[in-house]
């Protein structure tokens, strides 16, 4: 799965329109980023990118960035 492809999953796990998600935000200022995000979070890495990432990874990301990083998506 390439970048795009994955942040435009992202929107839909967080409910936002398409394109919302560019990979700079933070996600303390998601509003639904919370633990059913993460677990779909989760389930997209593991599809994109057939990657287990622990938990304990994930809790120490801070922007959607981190989370491209850890779901080793392809880039553009």
């Amino acid at each position: 799965m390439k970048r795009d492809e994955f942040l435009m999953q992202m929107d839909e796990i967080l409910g936002l329109a398409s394109g919302t998600i560019q990979g700079h935000e933070k996600l303390e200022e998601l509003d639904n980023w919370d633990s059913t995000a993460l677990v779909s979070f989760i389930a997209l890495a593991d599809t994109a990118s057939g990657v287990d990432i622990p938990l304990e990874q994930i809790v120490n990301c801070s922007t959607v960035a981190d989370l491209v990083r850890l779901a080793q998506v392809e880039s553009n």
